[in-house]
Order: C-alpha cells, then structure tokens, then sequence
C-alpha cells in the first residue's frame, strides 16, 4: 500500500466512513470505513482522542486489513465496567475483530465472516454471543450465511492484565498460539443457505431479544425472522424491489400484555416499515 493517496501504515489521505457505534455510557463513539483504521472520538472533549488498527506485520492478526463495515459497541458496557469500553468490528478481510477503545490493537479475533453491512453484526448481551451475517460471492454458498459465536471468556481478562504505555495508548501481550487458536475457533451455532428457498448475501444479522434472529441480504431480497437453532422462518417479508441492508426495530407490548416488532427495513433507496 504506498502511493499518493496512502500515508503511513496504509493509512488513506481520505477515508469514506461505513459504520458509526456510540458507547452505551454515551462518552465515546467510534468510526470505521475503507481506509482500515477505527478512530475513537470522546463527546466531551469533542475530538477523536486515538486511532485503532493492524500492526501491519505478518506475525500479527491483531486488526483489520481490508475495509471496516460494521462496528458494535457491547451491550453490556450499559451496567457492565468490564465491558463499557469493549466493541466489535467487522471486515471484507473475513475476520471479526474484540477491541477495548483504550487499546491501539484488537484483543481477540475470529475467522471466517465476510463482513459487508453495517448491521451484519451484533451482540445478545444475555448469552453473550455475538451474530455474523456473511456476504459470499461464490454462487454455490456452502458457507452458513449467519454464524453465533462465544464471546470468549479470555478477553475481558486480556484487557485487565495489559500494560499502560505513555498517558494516553494502551497495548496487550501478544500470543501467538492463543491468536492461531482463536482464528480457527469455529462458531456455536450455524444458519446454513441450504436452510432457504432462494439464497441470501447477507448484509443484516440482528438479535430481535435472546431468542429470535432477523437475517436480509441481496438477490433474494428478504428479511426473515428466525428462531434460535430453529432455522426455518417464523415470520418473513418478501419481494421486496432491492436487497436488505439495514434494519431497526422496537418492540412495544400491546393490549394483550405480548411484545410487538415494529421494524424498519433499508431497501434500495426506500425505509420500509412492517409490525410482527
């Protein structure tokens, strides 16, 4: 990477921004897009206070090289310490990043995920488990489309034995073998494109509460509502006249004392809005 338009480490004169995630204490947010970098902005100080990224060396994978789609802070940072300042991040370069935002380089990783919209990922707080959708050019997608992975009990401990450096950049032991071992961790529970009628490239993957899973993506054009381990769908809006790329929702209870989902779903140029 060297040219131009790049500074150093890889690092681009410009950079076109493609995930925002703010803190669940409302102090900081952070932002990440195509030049590989993840920068950290403090709402009081109103500046971007550190910037986040690989060592660029080939005996590390401790962040992203290729562009950055979606950021996630831990829900649990709401009445968690532990977790306040840990978030999640996720890449063309099939890697799924755990960073701390005090800490220059990611503490954890796994493999696997292709990462391309800003809602592919996302954390159930409860079961502490973290939800990858999967964008996949092969026409065949053997690959599960949506992946749930254990948030591993060894990060937080990373993080509370790592080493100041200077006043204000944080950095952790590198282990290698631990590394290697993350890498090649494979998810708890897996979605297989076998399971639909007409197969998705995945850009969305949310957590609707602990037990149900919304999944959209491109060419099929459909958001379906699934229940956990359960892959059939229990609910799905189709024939929609572009992909999935985005969802909220809000769940308000109802006369009947049940839950109702109201949704809004980015299709194309339109915001679609549905209740289940």
């Amino acid at each position: 990477m060297e040219g131009s338009d790049f500074g150093p480490k890889g690092k681009r004169h410009y950079n076109q921004l493609l995930a925002c995630s703010c803190s669940f204490d409302s102090q900081r947010f952070v932002t990440a897009g195509d030049d590989f970098h993840i920068r950290v902005y403090d709402l009081n100080e109103n500046a971007c206070v550190r910037v986040l990224s690989s060592s660029f060396t080939s005996e590390r994978m401790d962040g992203h090289v290729m562009r950055i789609c979606a950021v996630k802070y831990h829900p649990r940072g709401a009445y968690q310490e532990d977790y306040s300042h840990i978030f999640i991040s996720g890449s063309w370069d099939d890697t799924v990043q755990v960073w701390d935002d005090r800490f220059v380089h990611s503490l954890w990783v796994y493999g696997g995920p292709h990462i391309s919209g800003s809602d592919a990922l996302d954390i159930e707080p409860t079961s502490n488990t973290i939800l990858t959708s999967s964008w996949r050019h092969d026409s065949t997608i053997l690959q599960a489309s949506t992946n749930i992975w254990k948030f591993s009990d060894k990060i937080i401990p990373r993080m509370r034995y790592s080493v100041e450096v200077g006043n204000t950049r944080f950095t952790t032991e590198y282990d290698v073998t631990e590394m290697n071992e993350a890498m090649n961790e494979r998810p708890i529970e897996e979605v297989p494109q076998s399971s639909f009628e007409v197969r998705s490239k995945g850009y969305v993957a949310r957590w609707i509460g602990a037990h149900y899973i919304a999944f959209g993506g491109s060419e099929a054009n459909t958001l379906r509502i699934m229940t956990r381990n359960k892959p059939k769908p229990v609910a799905a809006i189709t024939e929609l006249p572009n992909g999935v790329f985005s969802l909220a929702y809000l769940t308000t209870p109802t006369e009947d004392s049940k839950n109702s989902i109201q949704l809004a779903i980015a299709s194309g140029s339109s915001v679609y809005l549905a209740r289940i």
